[in-house]
């Protein structure tokens, strides 16, 4: 063990020993969904079995919708996944499939943690241990993690029989649109209930363009005017007037974890380290696409990654392929030359000092000031973009942040300059699971101004009692390509 510290509890032992190898795929994980930065629960992640992300959308349940409901005094929340965010013709073409469609292709960033794409969800604070757990409208993958599933609205398609019954024989019950049929009987719902504060997922003060990492997730923006006016009639007076956005409610309960969560996160991250075989790499003929790489680490002044793509690896080249450093070497070498061993070694200092200095509690925003002093305290210069800055003392090694939250599809808590201001406004909760993406830029004088050595660093970590630990092995070090 050295002394990176990595996240392994008997808990998640015990759940890799009786679950995360009982099934080789998973209907219920998403196709395609990492494209909405759900990496964790895609579809080709061994580990992640229907029993385990049941578990943790109970769990979720259990402990998180409580806690953050009561501090933020919500009474009820009204969420609403409007079944036209989605498109049919997709749902279509996975139809007869293995693999899970009903939670996919859906704007709504809540979609995995009720299990559907389309529907109106409600949960109620009596009081006690739990909140109630209603789907008033629309289906779900896990109906026991609900206490009332009421199933989708026989009403969905507009162009049944049973909409034209309906009609013809309650002619002064029938809502001014389609959109309205959703929520009938909701007022008498409701009002059993009396709550005090109802939220909503609509926004109110947040800007969420750059909310997450795709830019095309709902967040906490999920309804549209016409929802908002369908609901309000629904309602009533008395109740609407209630209504008030839950965009903080959600962001709460996206940035939250659970234990099963981070044993999920672990261990789906050690599949990014599986090793992979080179084909034969010749100096001056296999370029970088070629080989698979990602990107140069040597680089010049005004370096362009686009323009270099297709330009052959030389021997003494040092280039990443996925988060790997990989060593070309130079006729005669069997070692990594002085240089560019330090490159290693100003990643490793810096990764010793995020060891140290992040911990739940603070915002994002107070951690990146607190980073950036012990940075400079440390000889390094903190620059607030990822562009080797040749104005800078050339003896110094030149370092950007961007620690975001990963697996749920929310950036935030965000420890960087980039984002919006909520994201650093957003503080690091227990289980916190984010990416320690950090990038260094080393100056190399002896090659001539401007040269330098970049590394980019993009492993996955999660927040504890103890401080920021390794949530899998992270980089261990730069290889030689033999």
């Amino acid at each position: 063990m050295t002394k990176t510290k990595i996240f392994l509890t008997f808990f998640s032992i015990l759940v890799l020993a009786q679950g995360f190898y009982a099934q080789t795929r998973n209907s219920e994980a998403m196709a395609g969904i990492s494209q909405a930065y759900y990496s964790m629960f895609d579809a080709d992640n061994p580990y992640a079995t229907v029993e385990m992300l049941d578990h943790i959308r109970q769990e979720r349940f259990d402990l998180i919708l409580p806690r953050v409901m009561r501090e933020k005094k919500i009474d009820m929340w009204i969420h609403v996944i409007r079944p036209w965010s989605w498109s049919g013709n997709e749902l279509r073409r996975l139809e007869g499939s293995d693999l899970n469609y009903i939670s996919m292709d859906s704007t709504d960033p809540l979609r995995y943690e009720f299990g559907s794409n389309a529907g109106v969800f409600i949960f109620t604070d009596h009081g006690g241990d739990r909140i109630e757990r209603v789907v008033f409208d629309g289906e779900v993958e896990d109906p026991g993690a609900f206490d009332i599933v009421g199933g989708q609205s026989k009403f969905i398609n507009q162009e049944n029989y049973e909409i034209i019954d309906y009609v013809t024989e309650n002619p002064d019950k029938v809502p001014e649109t389609g959109l309205g049929y959703r929520f009938m009987g909701l007022r008498e719902f409701v009002a059993e209930r009396d709550p005090r504060r109802i939220a909503v997922n609509y926004s109110e003060k947040l800007s969420l363009a750059e909310g997450s990492e795709t830019y095309t997730l709902a967040l906490t923006d999920g309804i549209s005017y016409a929802d908002h006016r369908q609901l309000t009639k629904a309602l009533g007076d008395k109740y609407a007037k209630r209504m008030i956005s839950a965009e903080y409610l959600i962001l709460d309960y996206l940035s939250r974890r659970v234990a099963s969560e981070v044993v999920l996160y672990g261990t789906s991250g050690n599949l990014q380290e599986i090793a992979r075989e080179f084909d034969k790499i010749v100096p001056g003929v296999t370029t970088l696409t070629d080989s698979g790489g990602s990107w140069f680490c040597t680089r010049d002044v005004g370096h362009s990654e686009s323009a270099m793509r297709d330009y052959p690896l030389q021997r003494g080249d040092l280039f990443q392929r996925g988060m790997a450093p990989l060593y070309v070497p130079r006729v005669g070498e069997t070692e990594i030359p002085p240089e560019i061993q330090k490159s290693w070694e100003e990643v490793l200092k810096v990764r010793e000092i995020l060891l140290k200095n992040i911990e739940v509690g603070p915002t994002a925003g107070e951690t990146l000031e607190l980073l950036i002093r012990k940075l400079e305290e440390a000889g390094f210069v903190y620059i607030e973009r990822d562009k080797y800055d040749i104005n800078l003392d050339p003896e110094k090694t030149q370092v950007h942040l961007d620690m975001h939250a990963e697996g749920k599809g929310i950036l935030a808590p965000r420890i960087s300059h980039m984002g919006p201001r909520w994201h650093w406004d957003t503080k690091i909760p227990l289980f916190h699971t984010f990416a320690i993406e950090y990038m260094v830029h080393m100056p190399v004088p002896e090659w001539g101004r401007g040269k330098h050595i970049y590394i980019c660093i993009h492993d996955g970590a999660v927040v504890t009692g103890r401080g920021m630990e390794y949530a899998y092995p992270p980089v261990s070090g730069i290889r030689i390509v033999r």
